[in-house]
């Protein structure tokens, strides 16, 4: 591949002008990830304090979003208000791939000045890659930033030698932390090694022009922000609060130095932004072959790009939440240049290699971006679902906190501020107020406290979701999906300290509410007729602690009381109430379980109260019984399970005809060998035996007389079974059978 001098640089504005025709129509169409919903808001009323957008708080980045928001307006004064902001963000996005094109191009070539073959398949990789191309579509900061800094790099590199560009580098460099703050990482150590260059120049002109050049276009817009944030002791309060939220929820390497937590670290940064596992890998070795070329052949281009990338590359790896993908953008500028360096080595095989990769690349990329502009977020069609709603207008719209965000860029009548992690209980309180009104919840899929409230009354339910919901290169964008609950009064409701979901346990864990602490609380709907309920627990102690003294009281009368051994580990109790809920004051009768340590020594008892449901008698509860292991939950996927052991019991109560049972699980290879042998009985009969060897749905029939011979007892055994403990060398005594994202029973409705 020969070109002229002036070649690379033509292709560069050709690569640029293509991305930028096939970017164009799928721009994004609505508002999506919450910080993009931030930025829209500070598109309105700019304010970090209130996260408007999230501290540290972009300004330069909304500063131009304001005029390009005026010439969309202008353009199209029809939009409505959050639409024009989502395409302001996003238009600058596509901009900003633009931008990066050319601005890496250049880099590469100051990089790399004899590799011009290497730099033309890195700038084209790096334009085709996936997150990058994503990126250029998204109404978010993090390719704006990139492109910034890309200039700056330029600018700084070609300042060693020229001194003018050397001050607009800084300038520049100052500029593009206010889009993106760890643009820092990209641009400081170039800076330095500009004034190492530069140092002829005497240190009274580096303070006075390029030093005091980064200051000054810092302070432009840093002096502004933190005096539009209530002064400096407003904005180091924002600062502190996010700073403490991101230590608190977000796992990375630093606080987690393990080789386990590497491992998942290196496959985010480096896998997840290529869309598929075969494609990563692909790139990755032939990057790795081409770094093992360019230390061999060129150490000058390597040793400029370690200067670029890794102390970004580094303070990603050890700071960021790798999990969300988009912030390893910046990783993909070196690493496409090391696999186009390894490429380019084949000399004119180079078409050969080259061609096929990009082709794989586009293969990703272009349906992605298709799928990504198709359609609005779900939270926004929902929220637009819900305005146009012919139905009457609820008491009360409640949401969780993701979706609030959405709420707050399209306002709707009636919705109500969540307390954040304790969402539920905004409804909760309306009812406990006496309030007799349907109400409207915007769920985030992802979250399990809807739970909390009573299954039957959350039947009514239009789920939106969202086509690229599931692409690696969206990983740690929340929300993914959006639920639209009508609920009217339900049956109960639970407070806090109560862990019917592993999110609610670890919750009440955190905060000591569980009822080894305090009685915990739900509210019983008053109705006539006779009630059934379930309860199941755990305690949560060690050998030798004490056993735990359960009561569970209904309007304060004493119910039924049981003891919890720590040997037994578990409970499940089912309680009637021929009598149902007696009158009394306020709709909702109050029920409390407490736990007490038995003994006087003082030691604590710990226990969670993990099953709850309380029923008509004539209709069936289910709970599970011995052989199941804990419930558990992935919080940035949502996805919730439980692991069967060889033999675990499904208890039924109250059930009066045929029920469906059915199981969802992932495959059994994924930790044995071979499949293993499936049976499900009822009273000694074989209702269902399998063999699976790929994740797996099966429905059953189970009948009603063999319930009532097996006392409600639905037995599932599996064999062979996976002992993590001897297989992984760990201290995990469990014996698991199958992993069970869904087990559902549901009466069979005869005609």
């Amino acid at each position: 591949m020969k070109v002229s001098v002036s070649g690379p640089r033509r292709i560069a504005y050709v690569l640029a002008a293509l991305s930028f025709a096939a970017h164009a129509a799928y721009v994004a169409p609505s508002l999506e990830d919450i910080d993009s919903i931030n930025f829209a808001l500070g598109l309105r009323d700019f304010d970090p304090a209130k996260h408007q957008p999230h501290p540290p708080g972009s300004p330069v980045y909304i500063a131009l979003g304001r005029l390009l928001l005026a010439g969309v307006t202008a353009v199209r004064p029809g939009l409505e208000q959050v639409t024009a902001e989502a395409l302001t963000l996003g238009l600058w996005s596509l901009l900003a791939g633009v931008v990066a094109i050319v601005a890496a191009a250049e880099l590469f070539t100051l990089v790399a000045p004899e590799r011009r073959t290497a730099n033309l398949w890195a700038t084209a990789l790096l334009a085709a890659s996936p997150l990058f191309w994503l990126s250029g579509l998204r109404p978010m900061s993090d390719l704006p930033g990139l492109a910034m800094a890309l200039v700056a790099q330029v600018l700084l590199l070609q300042g060693r030698t020229d001194r003018r560009r050397f001050i607009y580098g800084a300038v520049v460099s100052g500029l593009a932390v206010g889009i993106r703050v760890q643009t820092a990482w990209l641009t400081a150590p170039l800076f330095l090694l500009a004034i190492v260059h530069q140092r002829g120049a005497g240190v009274g002109w580096l303070l006075t022009r390029p030093i005091a050049a980064v200051v000054a276009s810092g302070l432009a817009w840093a002096v502004p922000m933190v005096l539009d944030s209530g002064g400096l002791s407003g904005y180091l309060a924002a600062l502190g609060t996010q700073a403490g939220e991101d230590f608190a929820w977000v796992n990375m390497l630093w606080l987690d130095p393990t080789p386990r937590r590497l491992a998942f670290t290196l496959y985010e940064t480096f896998a997840l932004p290529w869309g598929s596992d075969a494609l990563a890998a692909v790139v990755t070795i032939v990057a790795a072959i081409g770094s093992g070329v360019a230390l061999l052949r060129d150490r000058r281009a390597a040793a400029l790009l370690l200067i670029a990338f890794g102390p970004y590359t580094a303070f990603h790896l050890l700071f960021q939440e790798t999990l969300t993908v988009r912030y390893a953008l910046p990783t993909l500028v070196p690493v496409a240049w090391l696999a186009a360096f390894a490429i380019a080595s084949t000399g004119r095989f180079a078409n050969i290699a080259g061609v096929p990769l990009l082709a794989a690349v586009l293969f990703v990329s272009i349906p992605l971006g298709i799928d990504y502009g198709k359609q609005a977020h779900p939270a926004f069609r929902a929220i637009d679902a819900m305005a146009h709603a012919q139905t009457a207008k609820p008491a009360g719209i409640y949401s969780h906190y993701s979706l609030w965000r959405a709420l707050q860029a399209r306002p709707l009548p009636s919705a109500v501020e969540p307390r954040r992690q304790y969402e539920w209980l905004g409804p909760a309180t309306y009812w406990k107020e006496g309030g007799t009104l349907p109400v409207w919840f915007l769920a985030d899929p992802r979250r399990s406290d809807m739970a909390l409230i009573d299954p039957q009354a959350m039947l009514d339910v239009d789920r939106y979701s969202w086509a690229v919901a599931d692409r690696r290169e969206l990983g740690g964008s929340r929300p993914l999906g959006a639920n639209w609950y009508r609920i009217n009064p339900p049956g109960w409701f639970v407070g806090e300290g109560w862990s019917l979901t592993p999110e609610a346990g670890g919750l009440a864990f955190a905060t000591g509410t569980g009822p080894d602490s305090r009685p915990i609380e739900a509210w019983v709907r008053r109705r006539p007729g006779p009630l059934h309920l379930a309860v199941g627990g755990r305690h949560l102690g060690n050998p030798g602690d004490p056993d735990a003294e359960f009561e569970l009281a209904l309007d304060g009368q004493i119910a039924d009381s049981w003891t919890l051994t720590v040997v037994q580990r578990n409970f499940l109790r089912f309680l009637n109430l021929p009598l149902g809920v007696a009158d009394g004051p306020g709709a909702y009768a109050r029920l409390t379980i407490t736990s007490r340590p038995r003994g006087g020594d003082g030691r604590r008892a710990a226990v969670a109260v993990r099953q709850f449901d309380i029923q008509p008698a004539n209709q069936f509860l289910y709970a599970f019984e011995e052989g199941w292991h804990e419930a558990e939950y992935d919080a940035p996927s949502g996805r919730q399970w439980r692991w069967s052991s060889e033999r675990s019991i499904l208890r039924v109560s109250g059930a009066a005809s045929a029920l469906r049972l059915s199981m969802r699980g992932e495959s059994p290879l994924r930790y044995l060998d071979a499949p293993p042998t499936v049976r499900v009985s009822v009273g000694g009969h074989v209702i269902g035996q399998f063999q699976p060897d790929a994740d797996f749905e099966w429905t059953m029939t189970v009948p009603a007389e063999d319930l009532s011979r097996a006392d409600g007892a639905i037995v599932i055994e599996t064999d062979p079974v996976y002992l993590p403990g001897p297989a992984e060398g760990t201290s995990d005594e469990r014996h698991l059978g199958l992993r069970l994202f869904e087990t559902r029973l549901d009466q069979i409705r005869v005609d």
